[in-house]
């Protein structure tokens, strides 16, 4: 939801502008902040901006409105779709692709996907010499690049800092599969080791987190597919285009083959451990089951025995009680005999 912010904006002229960057060419494409003051000042031949925008803020599509993009891309800027979307039109590219949000007062390089951090949705337009990205929740990737932009980290076009996010966002999910193939490996040992705890636990977790990363991978894999499949002009910003669509392609190919390789280990772990946990049961029933099948026989003598009543045998023998635990034990030694003639008993 829009929300209008009474807080004194970091630009006036543009509310919802949250900074704004200016890559000189004479200084091999380093970033600079720009100020209020530099926001309107035309850029040198060679330099570009990277605006950055919050969706939250419901001036934002004003400023919007005033970008030199194509109606399309304006549109793209401000719309509430969450799903991936990747266009050119003309001299514009546009689209949305995911991220991982983060805390605003957390690094964001020194968290995973997990917990609490959601999925974000950065919208993007490229124009002549401009970069527009928005958002609605910070994203990491995002702040990420735009810190290192400000290190001194060179970035040679506006589509060059698109790639270079979404290539953030590649590592930060890659470094979550690692993780989960880490926590597996530690799962799967414990399994193989017969010390079997909380694993059906901890496998329905990762199973959750890994279908959790394969989704946006998907959908980024099945965008970039439908792009690289279509015909482009055999332009400059085409090539280029291509060329970032083929790279991105291709790696997120490879990690949604590393995520389904952690969701199949996970899956087939689970079977395991469930088969491992049907055998204990079973063994612990058969267990039970010799045991009610020896200590009945005695509990039939001790019953009989116990009935109190006149002509009971061995009544009146000096050693009658003895006498009864005996045929007691001889008769569990019998059934015993008899189970294993008929091959039911086995060394548990």
């Amino acid at each position: 939801m829009l929300v209008r912010s009474d807080a004194a904006a970091p630009f006036a002229s543009s509310p919802g502008l949250l900074w704004a960057l200016r890559f000189d060419a004479l200084h091999l494409d380093t970033a600079n902040e720009v100020d209020e003051a530099g926001l309107d000042a035309p850029c040198a031949r060679g330099d570009w901006r990277w605006l950055h925008f919050n969706l939250s803020d419901a001036r934002t599509a004003q400023s919007v409105a005033r970008l030199p993009l194509g109606d399309d891309a304006r549109e793209a800027l401000v719309s509430h779709d969450t799903h991936v979307i990747l266009q050119r039109q003309d001299h514009d590219v546009y689209g949305i692709f995911v991220d991982w949000e983060h805390q605003r007062a957390s690094d964001p390089g020194a968290r995973t996907p997990g917990g609490h951090d959601g999925l974000g949705w950065l919208h993007f337009a490229l124009g002549d010499g401009l970069l527009v990205t928005a958002r609605r929740q910070p994203l990491r990737s995002v702040e990420t690049v735009r810190r290192r932009c400000i290190a001194g980290e060179r970035q040679a076009s506006p589509l060059g800092v698109l790639e270079t996010i979404v290539e953030q966002f590649a590592s930060d999910t890659e470094r979550a599969i690692d993780t989960l193939a880490t926590t597996l490996d530690r799962v799967e040992d414990r399994v193989l080791a017969d010390a079997i705890g909380d694993e059906r636990r901890d496998l329905a977790q990762l199973r959750h987190q890994s279908v959790r990363l394969h989704r946006p991978l998907t959908a980024m894999r099945r965008v970039l597919k439908q792009v690289e499949q279509r015909t482009l002009a055999v332009d400059e910003p085409g090539q280029e285009l291509m060329g970032m669509v083929s790279r991105l392609g291709q790696r997120f190919d490879d990690l949604d083959g590393d995520v389904a390789t952690v969701q199949e280990r996970a899956r087939l772990l689970q079977d395991e451990v469930a088969a491992k946990l049907a055998e204990r049961t079973n063994r612990h029933l058969y267990v039970l089951s010799m045991i009610t099948a020896l200590l009945l026989p005695p509990s039939l003598v001790v019953g009989v025995f116990g009935m109190n009543l006149h002509g009971l045998p061995f009544a009146d023998h000096r050693a009658g009680a003895w006498t009864a635990i005996f045929l007691g034990g001889l008769s569990s030694l019998g059934v015993y005999l008899l189970l294993r003639r008929l091959g039911m008993a086995r060394s548990t």
